[in-house]
């Protein structure tokens, strides 16, 4: 009967405001605003369930604002919880409504910036920022290729998974949850066999990678029906073009923060390997224990995080893509001093536009500012600095893992503040001060974006 009724309120709105809506491509600042407006909405109605069941306790403002942080959590593909140890203990239902909320909103992200941020050709600089190539020509076409593609990891992964023992249920929820980079799964991961605990790792890693690889390699697979026909070969597929400048930049960087991880720690160089990949995915199992970290290995997790995955994937973070052009600014900056002048940066061979430098400056060092500022906010409500740190990084990059135990009697304060860290990390900042900015866009005919 709950997810009856949010269904039902989902129709009720969805269906007036598709056929009463003005039909016509959206600009930039109104795609940005749809792209906010989903993420602040959605959750608001997926509190349903939780208040229809009951949940939490307390007042129907208290029930509201736990629920919210709860879908908050989800939607966002965050993963932070107020019920560690007892969502085992829900309905089943509910457990999967979670799960399928979590899968929508980490693939709804890559379905609303290819539908509705890629319309027009103002949106090309836009497009350039963060990573993203043109894929489909239309909103149709590029809602069949997202769900297709992620339909199609999702089927797999969780048939591989039922083959390795896991039954129906576990297997496809866990796909649900560590797909879209949630991480809050029902099981141990670590507990699990070794076998499932690799295909868990793989599925962690195909999370991180750009949606143009995915595409590209689902094309390159489909090409093998040709080979078949002996129109071409194995040797003519043109495999290079997944391992492009991000892609090669992303595993060296996976190599390099599992060896300092272990270095940190002294855990085993597999388990390494794997808290760097769930950190670097922004997936958050849950499964570190933190109070054997020490603040080295946690500082090493607080830059994994940061970092993130690769552009225009599920993930959170300032993403590789951002780290690669900020090392080149800061590698030119002597450069920059003395000759006041900008030097060409290039991305696979692409010739970087002053404007697009600022813009990605400018996104992470929000990342690192938000993140820094609510850290001294937490360290206020019995967090140490490093765990508020840890705490405030997992929430905007979307991770999730959290080195203490979250409960419903955590303060409002620390749970607002993560539940919006969560949202503006999940949205990347620049669509919010674009839908709340005043200045006319370009394409509208009334003014410039400057």
């Amino acid at each position: 009967m709950a997810l009856l009724i949010t269904s039902v309120v989902f129709f009720a709105l969805g269906f007036p405001l598709n056929a009463f809506s003005e039909r016509k491509t959206l600009n930039l600042k109104q795609s940005s605003m749809l792209l906010v407006l989903f993420y602040v909405f959605v959750p608001v109605i997926h509190t349903i369930p939780y208040l229809y069941l009951g949940v939490f306790e307390g007042s129907i403002l208290d029930q509201l604002f736990n629920s919210w942080f709860e879908t908050s959590s989800a939607t966002s593909t965050t993963g932070l919880t107020l019920q560690e140890g007892t969502i085992s203990a829900l309905p089943k239902s509910l457990i999967l409504a979670r799960g399928i909320s979590e899968w929508v909103g980490g693939i709804g992200i890559i379905f609303i910036v290819l539908a509705y941020l890629y319309p027009s050709e103002v949106l090309f600089r836009y497009g350039k920022v963060l990573g993203i190539e043109k894929i489909a020509k239309g909103n149709k076409g590029s809602f069949i290729l997202v769900l297709l593609i992620y339909g199609i990891y999702t089927l797999f992964f969780s048939a591989v998974l039922m083959f390795q023992g896991l039954d129906a249920f576990t297997a496809f929820h866990t796909v649900f949850t560590v797909f879209s980079t949630t991480g809050l799964t029902i099981v141990n991961v670590l507990t699990l066999p070794t076998p499932v605990v690799i295909t868990i790792t793989v599925l962690m890693l195909f999370s991180a990678f750009s949606f143009v690889f995915h595409f590209k390699l689902l094309s390159l697979i489909s090409n093998w029906r040709m080979l078949f026909r002996r129109k071409t070969s194995v040797s003519s597929q043109n495999w290079k073009q997944l391992l492009n400048m991000e892609m090669k930049l992303y595993l060296a960087l996976l190599v390099i923060f599992s060896i300092a991880l272990w270095s940190a720690t002294g855990l085993s160089p597999f388990r390494a390997f794997f808290h760097t990949v769930d950190f670097s995915a922004s997936v958050g199992l849950n499964v570190v224990n933190f109070d054997l970290m020490g603040d080295t290995g946690k500082i090493v997790l607080v830059m994994v995080m940061i970092i993130g995955p690769c552009a225009f994937s599920i993930g959170g973070g300032i993403r590789v893509l951002r780290f690669y052009i900020l090392g080149k600014v800061l590698l030119a900056m002597p450069q920059i001093f003395l000759t006041r002048k900008v030097p060409q940066i290039k991305i696979d061979g692409t010739c970087l536009e002053v404007s697009e430098i600022i813009i990605h400056s400018l996104i992470a060092s929000l990342f690192v500012l938000s993140s820094f500022l609510v850290a001294l906010v937490l360290s206020n409500y019995e967090y140490s600095f490093t765990d508020a740190l840890v705490e405030s990084v997992s929430a905007i990059t979307t991770t999730g893992d959290s080195p203490k135990v979250l409960t419903p009697d955590l303060p409002a304060v620390p749970k607002f503040l993560l539940g919006v860290l969560m949202i503006i990390g999940r949205i990347e900042i620049l669509p919010i001060f674009v839908a709340l900015s005043r200045q006319k866009d370009a394409e509208s005919g009334d003014g410039e974006v400057q």
